[in-house]
């Protein structure tokens, strides 16, 4: 997903096969498609289908070879048939192609011909032709080049693949068996590539397994061969498999960048904090003991925050678990949004009660004094709107204007008080239903009408990432776009929308990366530069998360930790920014557990690990100073909420915010 990150920021955030039996609006899109027939092998007795082993392959097969090259790692079966060319017969869409000089014979040909509304609703997809056991490793092998067409707005990136596997079985989010931001930037030249998962938690059927290519990021050709969906029974030696690079750009604990982020953290975030202590005559006291505790930062670090956990109904939470939850989120963080309630279909279920729930989330902490972000007002696809107003919208369109207004007046009154920070819109990338309808003129008028109703709150442009330079060009009218006007932020400010900060997603994480292609973090300050230089608007992440494929390999939890380190400390260290908020961080209450940075049982991860030593170690301020001749000490103190205590003498202690620019904090001595 080149501007969800493929990432993080990063999908964020792809329909043959199976969905286009159903009348997926694919078949427009994707050149070759067809429904699709039962998959392979159903209703086979399961004693004649199951793997772990084909016997008799001819070793100088192209799965022959594969079994011969990773038998250090076990025994292994295939999933979608005994060779390449049923594997490919079970694709039922694209045409398919003679090759040459490969380890296979054949290949297919997936054709974008024009970027769909959505990513998703262009892919090609494989099922399980036998079914697969509680334990077993799925380990894909497959080859593929890619050439996109010309672009009005250059994306930087090549043709782009977004391979990983589906289920609507289990417990996993979205479906998601494994990484689903694992990217694949295609070059005009073949080449191999590898996904997998973990042992597998369950038994999976035939056909309820799903390998899925997403490839509606933009107009493209995709070409796919060799695909051997590969399956190593429970007790492979797992650690034999090649493994996935989970390098980056900038990664080694020295590499010459973190000396710079160092400096521009000391430069943006910190400041000399002094403190003047006078007797009761206005004297200067010296030698005066003084104690500085930091007790919250100015930047916000915050938090998605479960409703249904905090008010304790989530399944399984214990009132212990309650407790925990608000202590962790309280303690941890000065920032949270609720992660679903206050989106539209939330908000219209929520009324029957009032939003008793939600509300007292908010009065909670708002208490607290924590900044509270709102997410989503308009959501702009018709996929998630509340379905009484979808049947309205439907058989009268032209009542879309008014409904969305009305449903913006009616929100933003109700939580006028807890609300510092409304994101207006979200993910408009890939969701344009209403703008279908209104015109682009109808964003605007959703912007103008927030600010008439609530003229001190924040509002954020949100999508899944700062996508290329022209941002987020997504699904803006391409016979809009010029050099002045290369995208929605473009357009929003100049039809005169009160935008006041972008907002990215950053799912998957920013370090390393920058929209898909490998960058050092040097790439992303200098994207940055350009984003808050060209808009003259702040920026924010507003759900940042790292997911792993695969929870058990310690490579990937390093990853994962080292990656959601470094993605907030180029933040950080970048003046346009001003928060940095987590999609959850227990993973009882997380839309991907695996994500989070606390366990079920409450133990802290190696990620939540890497955010409390950067948070509240290295970027926090606590000093014992004295004072001198003056009366004064001095601190270079990171900005934000003060407690002072001077020892001796009748004062009680000073809270302070301290921001920059600020003089000496004077306290006199009774």
């Amino acid at each position: 997903m080149t501007q969800r990150f493929c990432i993080l920021m990063a999908g964020l955030a792809l329909a043959a096969g199976l969905a286009m039996a159903a009348g997926d609006p694919l078949r427009g899109q994707l050149e070759g498609g067809h429904d699709a027939p039962s998959p392979k092998g159903a209703g086979r007795p399961l004693a004649q289908v199951t793997p772990p082993v084909i016997e008799g392959l001819p070793p100088d097969s192209y799965y022959g070879r594969l079994q011969a090259e990773f038998r250090s790692v076990g025994p292994a079966g295939f999933a979608a048939g005994e060779n390449d060319l049923a594997a490919l017969d079970g694709i039922k869409s694209g045409v398919v192609e003679d090759v040459q000089n490969l380890p296979f014979a054949q290949a297919k040909v997936f054709a974008v011909t024009a970027k769909p509304k959505k990513y998703w609703d262009a892919d090609f997809r494989l099922a399980n032709a036998v079914p697969v056991r509680k334990g077993d490793c799925l380990f894909v092998v497959f080859w593929a080049k890619g050439k996109k067409a010309p672009q009005r707005v250059d994306d930087g990136d090549g043709a782009t693949l977004q391979p990983y596997i589906r289920s609507s079985l289990g417990n996993f989010p979205k479906g998601r068996v494994n990484n689903f931001y694992d990217c694949k930037m295609l070059t005009e030249k073949w080449e191999r590539y590898f996904i997998r998962t973990g042992p597998l938690p369950m038994d999976f059927p035939t056909g309820t397994l799903e390998f899925v290519g997403m490839i509606g990021h933009k107009a493209q050709v995709v070409e796919v061969g060799g695909i051997a969906w590969m399956v190593f029974p429970e007790g492979a030696a797992l650690a034999n498999l090649p493994k996935p690079s989970w390098e980056y750009a900038g990664r080694a604990p020295d590499a010459p960048w973190r000396q710079e982020a160092e400096r521009r953290i000391d430069a943006v975030r910190k400041g000399p904090l002094t403190i003047e202590v006078v007797d009761a005559a206005g004297r200067p006291v010296s030698n005066a003991a003084v104690a500085v505790r930091m007790k919250q930062h100015a930047f916000h670090f915050g938090a998605a925050i479960s409703v249904a956990a905090f008010s304790g109904k989530n399944k399984g939470m214990t009132p212990a678990d309650v407790a925990k939850y608000k202590g962790i989120s309280s303690q941890y963080y000065n920032s949270i949004v609720i992660d679903n309630e206050l989106k539209w279909v939330y908000f219209e279920s929520g009324r029957a009660n009032g939003w008793k729930d939600t509300r007292d989330c908010l009065q909670f902490y708002h208490d607290q004094g924590k900044n509270i972000r709102g997410h989503v007002l308009v959501w702009p696809t018709t996929y998630r709107m509340p379905e009484a107003l979808k049947s309205k919208m439907q058989a009268d369109p032209s009542s879309l204007g008014d409904t969305v207004r009305n449903h913006i007046i009616e929100e933003v009154t109700a939580f006028k008080p807890w609300i510092h920070d409304w994101d207006v819109t979200n993910e408009t990338e890939v969701n344009r239903d209403f703008m279908d309808v209104l015109g682009p003129e109808g964003m605007v008028d959703w912007y103008k009408t927030v600010r008439a109703v609530d003229p001190r709150v924040r509002l954020t442009f949100n999508e899944p990432s700062f996508g290329p330079p022209g941002m987020e060009i997504g699904s803006f009218p391409e016979s809009l776009l010029n050099d002045k006007c290369r995208g929605w932020v473009d357009y929003l400010i100049q039809q005169g929308a009160p935008l006041d900060a972008l907002g990215a997603q950053a799912h998957g994480g920013r370090a390393g990366k920058d929209f898909g292609g490998k960058t050092g973090p040097e790439g992303l300050w200098a994207h940055f530069d350009y984003l808050s230089g060209r808009y003259g608007r702040k920026l924010q992440y507003t759900e940042l998360d790292v997911n792993l494929g695969d929870p058990t390999d310690p490579d990937q939890v390093a990853y994962q930790a080292d990656l959601l380190r470094d993605s907030m400390i180029i933040a950080f260290a970048h003046p346009a920014f001003t928060g940095i908020t987590q999609w959850g961080f227990w993973e009882g209450a997380h839309y991907a557990p695996a994500a989070a940075l606390w366990a079920r049982d409450w133990t802290l991860k190696p990620n939540g690990k890497a955010y409390l030593d950067l948070v509240f170690k290295r970027w926090w301020t606590d000093a014992d100073l004295t004072t001198g001749g003056d009366g004064r000490c001095t601190v270079r103190a990171f900005y934000g909420d003060y407690e002072i205590r001077v020892a001796g003498g009748q004062v009680a202690p000073v809270t302070r915010r301290f921001s920059a620019g600020d003089g000496p904090v004077q306290i006199k001595l009774e």
